[in-house]
């Protein structure tokens, strides 16, 4: 799931293909990344209704910006951003999701992969935009990994735990997003800040991140749906959860976003 970048450098130097996916900015991967990297924005997608039809058109738009990169067969697909942040875990978990492939993500980025002795070149070659446009609708290859809106509704905590990866004052509801129509959370979720499962810009250790989780109330034997503003620290968090050993784990794509503009879906505010 994750590699750091001192084997990434060995590897590669040892005849391994791997096909580097960048996932930040366009400009930042022009002007500076690791040598042969395609660009892949992930983090401007945002599903339309997180249930089956939206996540069909999720999976499908995944699948047409992948193919449009031209990875060679048999290439293991590393994402990578600065640092670890929003952007690469929401790539990988969408290698996940929507095409069931196995994938890894640099830890540390780009910063890791020059103090480890990598060169860096600029960005050139294919690049490709997770969009609907011109994608038809397909059957995501692990659906369980994305939590339906319906799901979120009645999540019963003696199975299911809600987990808001926001800042503290998302979750309090005292900053909302200009948005969002609404500040507050989904009732029953716990928050555990996303920020708090990196250190350095990497990934804590795993026994770390399983302490974190419990401590803020969650169980590998339940099964965790992670949410946030509209999808990508959530996804951060779920990997964060898997290194930590939890299976059953999913995103709510919509997040608040998408809950807060339905008036008839109740919320909460203010400290527990």
């Amino acid at each position: 799931m994750l590699i750091n970048a001192p084997d990434l450098v060995k590897r590669i130097e040892n005849g391994e293909t791997f096909a580097l996916i960048d996932v930040r900015e366009r400009e930042a991967w022009q002007t500076a990344s690791l040598p042969g990297a395609l660009n892949l924005n992930v983090y401007d997608y945002f599903v339309s209704d997180s249930g089956p039809k939206g996540y069909a058109a999720m999976a499908g738009a995944f699948v047409h910006a992948w193919h449009q990169l031209g990875i060679a067969r048999g290439a293991t697909p590393v994402f990578f951003e600065q640092t670890v942040g929003m952007r690469s875990p929401r790539g990988l978990w969408f290698l996940w999701f929507a095409l069931g492939s196995e994938g890894l993500l640099l830890d540390g980025g780009v910063d890791a992969w020059v103090a480890a002795g990598g060169e860096l070149t600029p960005g050139k070659g294919p690049a490709a935009i997770v969009s609907d446009a011109g994608a038809p609708e397909r059957q995501p290859a692990i659906p369980q990994l994305a939590a339906t809106r319906a799901e979120a509704i009645d999540a019963d905590p003696a199975i299911a735990l809600l987990l808001d990866a926001r800042r503290p004052t998302e979750y309090d509801g005292s900053f909302v997003h200009e948005c969002c129509a609404r500040a507050g959370r989904i009732p029953g979720s716990r928050l555990f800040f996303w920020e708090d499962v990196v250190e350095n810009g990497r990934f804590k250790s795993a026994a770390e991140l399983a302490n974190l989780a419990a401590e803020a109330g969650f169980t590998p034997s339940k099964r965790v749906i992670t949410w946030c503003h509209r999808g990508a620290r959530a996804a951060t968090v779920l990997v964060a959860l898997k290194l930590a050993g939890y299976q059953d784990v999913a995103v709510y794509v919509g997040s608040w976003h998408e809950w807060a503009g339905h008036p008839e879906l109740p919320m909460a505010s203010g400290h527990c």
